[in-house]
């Protein structure tokens, strides 16, 4: 099988209110990240945004955007999903044999333009759920933090701990919008309590901003860069819709996808062989949660996982050393995000937040309530 590498990526400094328009946003990153790389628009066969009407307030929105990515009049399709996902959509196509190189970008204003929870009510049921209003994002998370924590006798002060931790980690990211440098337990703890026990400082910063990476196959890589990191593995599953009719402990679909990845890039023991992981968590509950079911850490150890530090930098497997989406959340960017973190980190280029020694990553992405649909990849340089 042809292989596939990423060879350039770039994000911006995320901001909860940028003082540019999507447009210019996108234009300057593309274009920085094409000077960078020291190529030319014409150097990409195929051009897949990840972006989506609602969260751009207007219809077949990347009419507006194509343009200022150097896609016009060439090879360009939209994913309505993150942009790990879209990532995805480019790895096919390279697979396909009919494209050697693949820009991807996902963008959003979520952190001034519009209300993320008022948009994802348009996923949910519109004739029972949406209405009602009983089930949604932020209490499909506190049900499964509930349980978690019910379970295993995880406490608010180990999540807030947890919390703690990735904040640090964004504290010292350029590229976080939110900056806590006073974070502590007993902030966490005083915040706003949304829904038992969901509390504001565990929800993630929704943000402005943008992340492009190069995708290329394996023939074409070395023309772009001595520092191939390569998608050795991927997986990708959805669950059932309806929160009550699946386990948010289990995690079927990211268990399963997991899983594929790991097969694909004969990982056999994901604990001992994975260096590092870069998730997307809307919520700092869902850490625990996705870590275990993805086999990283053993059922029920989150409370010896925060206790020990096996998830900070230069613990066990360090988790969102990047601080993750508590350090910043643009909509539709998210998991490409991870994808240029762990990226980062594999090429040494992860600055105040590097991890020693670091060659394979895994990478997630989620989408839908209680994380109903779930990417993973697995790369390494």
């Amino acid at each position: 099988m042809e292989k596939v590498a990423l060879v350039g990526y770039k994000q911006t400094k995320h901001t909860f209110e940028s003082p540019v328009a999507r447009e210019r946003i996108i234009y300057e990153l593309v274009k920085s990240l094409y000077k960078d790389m020291g190529i030319t628009k014409d150097d990409i066969d195929t051009f897949i945004l990840a972006s989506n009407d609602f969260t751009d307030g207007r219809t077949i929105s990347e009419v507006f955007t194509v343009p200022r990515i150097g896609a016009y009049m060439k090879d360009e399709t939209k994913v309505e999903a993150d942009g790990l996902n879209a990532a995805l959509y480019a790895y096919m196509r390279i697979l396909s044999g009919l494209y050697n190189t693949a820009l991807v970008i996902g963008f959003s204003m979520s952190g001034s333009e519009f209300r993320v929870p008022l948009t994802q009510a348009y996923t949910m049921d519109p004739a029972y759920e949406r209405p009602r209003a009983l089930i949604n994002y932020y209490s499909a998370a506190a049900l499964q933090a509930g349980a978690y924590m019910k379970k295993y006798r995880f406490t608010e002060e180990d999540l807030a701990a947890l919390t703690v931790k990735n904040l640090e980690n964004a504290n010292n990211n350029p590229y976080s919008a939110r900056k806590e440098p006073d974070a502590s337990v007993d902030k966490v703890l005083g915040s706003k309590l949304l829904y038992t026990p969901i509390r504001q400082a565990h929800v993630s910063a929704y943000a402005d901003g943008a992340c492009a990476v190069v995708l290329s196959s394996k023939k074409m890589a070395r023309k772009f860069t001595d520092k191939p990191v390569w998608i050795d593995g991927v997986g990708h599953l959805m669950d059932t819709y309806y929160i009550g009719d699946r386990d948010l402990l289990k995690m079927d679909s990211l268990a399963g996808a997991a899983k594929k990845a790991y097969k694909m890039a004969g990982i056999k023991n994901p604990r001992k062989e994975i260096d590092l992981a870069e998730l997307h968590t809307n919520f700092a509950s869902e850490e625990p949660v996705f870590t275990e079911a993805m086999g990283l850490f053993k059922p029920g150890s989150a409370k010896d996982v925060v206790k020990n530090g096996e998830s900070r930098i230069g613990g066990s497997i360090p988790v969102n050393p990047s601080g993750g989406p508590l350090g910043a959340n643009p909509v539709n960017a998210t998991g490409l995000i991870r994808l240029a973190e762990a990226s980062a980190q594999l090429r040494k280029e992860a600055g105040k937040n590097q991890i020693k020694g670091a060659k394979t990553a895994v990478v997630h992405a989620q989408d839908g309530p209680g994380a109903q649909s779930n990417t993973v990849f697995v790369i390494r340089r």
